[in-house]
């Protein structure tokens, strides 16, 4: 990869900045509109009805189920959740059978005579977590029209239009980025390609309040959101400044806005599965219940700025790899340290900015992370490269044994160190000249709305090269493919290092909040509020002693199992310098063991390193 890097990067010195190689603007739709009608008026049972209809010639056909969800970068396409389905044309019923090869394609032979192939299924939404996400309670809803559809196999999605109708329950309202009229309790959106349609979720409840971000604007931003009660609709002041906040910074790093208008689609609910997934002109997002009211949890508080910066990375301006004309093609998932791990340095250091954390919150947060990532032993053996196949490799969406030993998704998180690092370095090369706003704002630059515009991860490279020179191909390639066990330097690179102490920092307090006890830097663990073990270090002084994911601790030195007694144990263990006592329960079984860990209660935090210039505070200071 390092002399791929390189060599591309020699390679491209006629590429302009701000042009990403080709854009790939959608053609003119060709085709007589797929008729979709989706009834969704059944919440209690949580059933979506199906209804399709399209236009066929005899002979062959093919129709898939859409299996490659953009924004998933993974296989995650519920087949699993569909039944009942039903071809037919001229009101008699057509055979079909599955591929044995492609299990999201169907074949059917059209009949000679038969012009329109009608098609009948249900989806029926997960009624509980472990089935998949809950999307539909007695007062919310969300489509995601890739659930509920099938189309031609190997389709151009950007040229196949489709005519969407939306059923809710009497009453109800829908927010979306499509547009539309109201019939009755039925939604009929104008015709979109099928490429937008799928890009294009709804969100519809009950209780729904909207709310402008950025009033007067000709590319408008909207907050719709949808909760379970209606007075969990009244947001806080400085939450909704906050919000609108967030708009006016991204449009200061960013400049041109690449929409024609944004929808942030918000669902507010402690039963509506969490999720964060974006779009070209809409997000969808689940938070806790008092969100809007400023209440914790606020660990999540930089959803809404991660899914926003999406519409440039990520939507507007993709890594090539992540692109097809259709949902049932394989995608490279070369470019997540950028569509996901740049996104991610941008929606801390924006939310920082516009006031979603506090400046304490944004630096606790770096503090976690610097933390995890320079104990963490699954460097010693996996690339932060190779962890953007994650998605791909965890395809039963099943929690990790050993999360650390393992790595996970960690071009999210890790890249957000690898990105301050260039943030950083471009500071300190340019003497304070050029900086990763800058950058951002050149090659993320004249988006237009209906272009997608390809990059190759080389292409950004080499644009670096050419906005600040830094030799970044070596430099960029050894921290994506090392397995050296190094921590990432993100932080010192930045003025700034990690230091203990024993007071929980920002994050860690307002986690505890549920009960749950936080140790992973000490005892190498994260317990729930009822004492079951969640999280365990690989290289811990727990695991030393045997301890595992799921394992309950039931009593600490003799006495019943409290957050309060076991962080006191620890400082009793410091003290006598004596190994602490577990009674666990692992399924049927009771054992004692002692830990030998005597270190005391140890918490992540940041300090200043004497000396070198501060470069994080200028970073996550308000640009407006």
């Amino acid at each position: 990869m390092m002399a791929v890097l390189m060599g591309l990067a020699l390679g491209l010195a006629g590429y302009t900045l701000g042009a990403p190689l080709a854009a790939a603007r959608s053609s003119p739709t060709v085709a007589a509109p797929i008729q979709l009608t989706l009834i969704a008026d059944d919440v209690q049972r949580r059933v979506q009805r199906v209804r399709q209809r399209l236009a066929v010639s005899p002979g062959p056909l093919t129709l898939h189920y859409p299996q490659w969800i953009p924004g998933h970068h993974a296989p995650t396409g519920p087949i699993n959740q569909i039944a009942g389905l039903q071809f037919s044309g001229n009101g008699q019923p057509l055979a079909w059978q599955r591929d044995p090869l492609d299990v999201y394609a169907f074949q059917l032979t059209i009949p000679e005579g038969v012009s329109t192939l009608e098609i009948a299924f249900d989806y029926l939404s997960p009624t509980a977590s472990d089935q998949g996400r809950v999307a539909m309670t007695p007062n919310l809803l969300a489509v995601q029209w890739h659930r509920v559809l099938l189309y031609p196999k190997g389709a151009d999605t950007a040229r196949l239009p489709v005519a969407a109708t939306l059923c809710v329950p009497q009453g109800w309202q829908a927010a979306s980025a499509l547009r539309g009229v109201r019939r009755g309790n039925c939604e009929v959106y104008t015709p979109v390609p099928l490429m937008t349609l799928i890009d294009s979720p709804v969100y519809a409840g009950r209780h729904l309040a909207r709310f402008p971000l950025d009033a007067g604007k000709t590319q408008p931003v909207m907050l719709h959101v949808v909760a379970e009660q209606a007075a969990l609709l009244q947001p806080a002041d400085a939450v909704l400044a906050a919000h609108k906040a967030l708009v006016a910074e991204a449009d200061v790093l960013f400049g041109q806005r690449p929409y024609a208008h944004y929808d942030f689609l918000l669902a507010l609910s402690d039963t509506f599965s969490g999720i964060g997934l974006e779009h070209a002109q809409s997000s969808e997002n689940g938070m806790h219940e008092g969100y809007l009211q400023g209440e914790g949890p606020i660990a999540d508080n930089d959803l809404l700025a991660h899914e926003y910066v999406h519409a440039w990375i990520g939507k507007a301006w993709r890594p090539a790899g992540s692109f097809s004309p259709h949902y049932n093609a394989a995608q490279d998932n070369r470019g997540l340290w950028i569509y996901e791990g740049l996104t991610q340095y941008w929606a801390l250091v924006l939310a920082a900015r516009s006031g979603l954390w506090s400046q304490e919150q944004a630096l606790a947060r770096l503090a976690q992370l610097q933390g995890q990532f320079a104990a963490q032993p699954g460097n010693r053996w996996r690339s932060l490269a190779d962890t953007q196949y994650q998605g791909i490799i965890d395809f039963n969406d099943k929690p990790q044994a050993w999360a650390d030993w393992q790595r996970g998704f960690d071009f999210y998180d890790a890249a957000i160190l690898l990105w301050l690092e260039v943030d950083s370095r471009l500071r300190t090369l340019s003497a304070g000249q050029r900086d990763l706003d800058g950058f951002t704002a050149r090659f993320f630059a004249g988006g237009v709305h209906g272009d997608i515009r390809r990059f190759d991860p080389e292409a950004l490279v080499a644009a670096l090269e050419q906005y600040q020179a830094g030799d970044w191909s070596p430099w960029l390639a050894q921290r994506l493919h090392a397995v050296d066990g190094q921590r990432p330097p993100g932080l010192a690179a930045a003025g700034w290092e990690l230091v203990w102490s024993t007071t929980p920092n920002a994050m860690v307090r307002d986690a505890e909040t549920d009960g749950s006890t936080d140790l992973q830097h000490a005892l190498g663990i994260k317990l729930d509020a009822d004492g079951r073990i969640d999280w365990v270090g690989w290289d811990s002084p727990a695991a030393a002693a045997g301890l595992a994911r799921d394992v309950q601790v039931v009593a600490v030195n003799d006495l019943a199992f409290s957050r309060a007694r076991l962080k006191a144990a620890l400082g009793d263990a410091a003290a006598a310098g004596e190994p602490l006592s577990l009674l666990v329960r692992q399924a049927d079984s009771y054992r004692s063991l002692a830990i030998d860990y005597r270190g005391g209660l140890r918490y992540p935090q940041l300090r200043r390193i004497a000396g070198q210039p501060d470069l994080l505070t200028p970073i996550l200071r308000p640009q407006r």
